[in-house]
């Protein structure tokens, strides 16, 4: 029963390793994202028994100073390839809606 699977139940229902590479032809911010998407979609497809569908985002975070004040901080959600670039961290999210 896939919803009630743990990690080590589950390596006995399913004992293959599998990697998924996808072509992305662009550079924002969610296109790693948009990998993991397609990923657990193709995995379905092709029969592997995940439990439920994996999705993901991109996430940044800016700081900017206002003039005789001390920095402030912006998080960013789902950001493109210039958020990207000027944001001081970026860091990416992903999993299940349950786990």
């Amino acid at each position: 029963d896939l919803e009630t699977c743990t990690t080590s139940n589950y390596q006995k229902l399913f004992p293959y390793a599998i990697r998924a590479n996808a072509l992305v032809t662009t550079s924002d911010g969610s296109s790693s994202m948009a990998t993991v998407c397609a990923s657990s979609m193709a995995l379905m497809d092709a029969g592997v028994p995940l439990p439920e569908h994996v999705a993901g985002v991109s996430v940044g975070c800016l700081q900017y100073t206002p003039e005789n004040q001390p920095p402030k901080h912006l998080v960013l959600v789902d950001i493109l390839g210039f958020e990207d670039h000027y944001s001081i961290m970026d860091f990416k999210i992903a999993g299940t809606m349950d786990r």
